[in-house]
């Protein structure tokens, strides 16, 4: 009993000894994204549009150990991945393609509450995809456990795997409001 006690001070000491750092956490977009495509005439906004930004590593109790900051940053993450399905479904599409398609990052959050024994390491992305007159909401999340301080590549790839979901959701998404009213 007296070395799991250890064993999860130990643990969570470790975690906090890093507290309040920056994390900055490289995600591979185009592995997400696939391939960038040439230029394309329909023009692509992004907006972000969150009312909070919850990026930040966490310790029991919710003590904030600091923020994680992605390379690239969030907004650049949505670009490739919906740009990228844009293309695709335009390249699919053959009619006549839209002058712009707005997309709104509602939430990007990435976050990693702990217990005693782990982190659940969260992250969670909605977006509101506006094509012509119609929308379509997309949503993507994923988690990862870690019974170790929560490390880039774990985050890295709950990132991945949240936009992998979106970018899922996308493709039927686009060939619906492509199909829909001009």
């Amino acid at each position: 009993m007296r070395t799991r006690v250890a064993l999860i001070a130990a643990v969570i000491l470790a975690g906090c000894a890093t507290g309040g750092q920056e994390l900055v956490v490289p995600v591979d977009a185009a592995a997400i994204a696939g391939p960038a495509s040439g230029a394309r005439a329909t023009k692509l906004e992004i907006a972000d549009i969150r009312q909070v930004i919850r990026m930040e590593r966490t310790s029991i109790g919710a003590v904030s150990m600091g923020r994680i900051v992605l390379q690239p940053q969030e907004t650049e993450l949505v670009r490739a991945v919906v740009g990228s399905r844009l293309d695709a479904a335009l390249a699919r599409h053959g009619g006549a393609a839209p002058e712009s398609v707005y997309c709104g990052m509602r939430v990007f959050d990435v976050i990693t509450p702990a217990t005693a024994l782990f982190w659940d390491v969260t992250a969670k992305v909605e977006l509101v995809l506006r094509v012509r007159a119609s929308e379509r909401a997309l949503s993507g999340s994923a988690t990862e456990r870690t019974y170790a301080w929560p490390s880039e590549e774990i985050i890295a790839r709950a990132t991945a795997g949240a936009l992998r979901q979106v970018a899922a959701e996308l493709d039927k998404a686009f060939a619906e409001l492509l199909a829909g009213p001009r």
